[in-house]
């Protein structure tokens, strides 16, 4: 089984999430930010780096990101990329649209692309439909798998940079299941999990 681990500046709002029973099969182990640069993640075939982390911390251990997708592992990017803390990423900060769901007929603009990626067996377009803080251009060679209305990237999967795969979102679960808000959330994590996992894994809820 794929062996996950997370990284946690030990906010809040993380603290939270790693309280919570329903999401425990999402990661085998934290890893604080600051501890990262003397951790070994050798054992690891999946790393997430969570949304809201420090970027000093971030860009401090940027070769060993490399080094480990360069090892053909899985390196999963939630939220935003500032301050080019990861080279290859091109992120663009964007309004954030807080309140379409409370409009008459509202609605928030994204569009579905490769829907045949095996993603799409476990979460819907809906399912990442909350808000997003920005967008990518996606490499030569990368897909994504929801772009906006303007043809920019909020969520993409890039297998050609590296040996292994780079997976890119500007979405923040994490954030609003750990602050307790948005369950839109829920069942995108869910799904998130099934497919990181594999599709025999049970999802506890």
């Amino acid at each position: 089984m794929t062996n996950i681990a997370i990284l946690t500046n030990g906010c809040s709002f993380h603290k939270r999430f790693f309280e919570m029973e329903e999401y425990k099969g999402f990661y085998d182990d934290v890893i604080h930010i600051q501890d990262l640069e003397n951790t070994s993640l050798s054992k690891y075939d999946t790393l997430i780096v969570t949304e809201r982390l420090s970027i000093p911390y971030l860009k401090r251990n940027q070769g060993k990101f490399i080094r480990f997708i360069n090892e053909g592992k899985r390196l999963l990017i939630f939220g935003e990329v500032l301050d080019h803390w990861f080279p290859t990423i091109d992120w663009k900060d964007s309004e954030v649209n807080f309140s379409w769901w409370v409009k008459p007929q509202g609605d928030l603009p994204l569009i579905e692309r490769n829907n045949i990626h095996e993603l799409y067996e476990y979460v819907t377009l809906k399912d990442m439909k909350w808000h997003y803080h920005g967008t990518f251009q996606p490499p030569a060679g990368a897909f994504s798998l929801v772009d906006n209305d303007e043809g920019r990237s909020i969520f993409y999967i890039d297998n050609v940079s590296f040996k292994g795969e780079l997976i890119v979102t500007s979405l923040d679960p994490i954030f609003h299941i750990g602050l307790g808000f948005i369950d839109q959330t829920k069942p995108f994590m869910h799904g998130l999990t099934k497919w990181l996992r594999g599709r025999d894994y049970n999802v506890q809820k």
